[in-house]
């Protein structure tokens, strides 16, 4: 295969990552739900406080036992949704159930998790470090974090062959593959994100439960955009005809 054809398939796979993302809402609408319920639900506590009243409110209020109680929660369904859209595309190849959690190589997902955890540790220290000196360190403890993503990524879509000697040796590529794939959409959609609070300030309150509605599907449609990308991601441009198979 040239390398044209390689790009080739693999902008057809990012764009068949941006489609599906979003026809992901209309085969499995309980997946964006995950993160879009606990989103909308902060959102209520947050105008019933009065927090988009004015920049000052948003600051005094952004801290409201009311409003973190929900924050766990809400981080925890968004993980999940993306995790579960990543696997109901892998699920959906196989011809399996979406929810079906059969073929995860769970060996694989908590050696690669286990990964992530050992890379984090060292920014849970305050190093005595100049800027650049602790720029360098983050950037390293990153890079070397991203084969544990492919690894456990691997495990999650059925993958339950390959080692952690295998993601540093050959999971470059898939590494730069998702970050390529869902990177410029998640920093796209996160400042939609951000404008929505930005713009509801001060704004009527027929507006402000217009806007922080948008942005609880928004919310949902960062999860799905994201662990579709992470598939596409992970597969690339060889298995594009698989992974469309209605």
């Amino acid at each position: 295969m040239s390398f044209s054809q390689r790009m080739g398939g693999e902008v057809r796979a990012f764009l068949a990552s941006l489609r599906d993302g979003v026809r992901l809402w209309k085969l499995a609408p309980i997946i964006p739900a995950l993160a879009v319920l606990p989103e909308f639900a902060q959102h209520v506590v947050e105008i019933r406080l009065g927090m988009f009243a004015s920049h000052d409110a948003f600051a005094a209020f952004g801290s409201a036992p009311a409003r973190m109680s929900l924050g766990a929660i809400k981080m925890a369904g968004f993980l999940i949704a993306i995790l579960l859209a990543a696997r109901f595309w892998a699920n959906r190849a196989e011809g399996a159930r979406f929810w079906s959690l059969a073929g995860i190589g769970w060996k694989q997902v908590l050696l690669g998790f286990a990964v992530q955890v050992l890379c984090s540790i060292p920014g849970l220290f305050a190093f005595r470090l100049p800027p650049a000196g602790q720029f360098a360190l983050s950037a390293s403890l990153f890079v070397a974090s991203l084969p544990g993503l492919v690894l456990m990524i691997g495990g999650l879509l059925g993958d339950r062959t390959s080692g952690l000697k295998d993601a540093y040796r050959n999971g470059w590529g898939q590494a730069l593959r998702m970050a390529l794939f869902t990177g410029p959409v998640f920093a796209l959609l996160q400042q939609l994100h951000h404008g929505n609070h930005v713009f509801a300030l001060g704004k009527p309150l027929a507006v402000v439960w217009g806007l922080m509605t948008w942005d609880a599907l928004l919310v949902g449609l960062i999860a799905t955009m994201v662990g579709t990308g992470l598939y596409y991601g992970y597969r690339g441009g060889r298995f594009l005809s698989s992974s469309l198979q209605a």
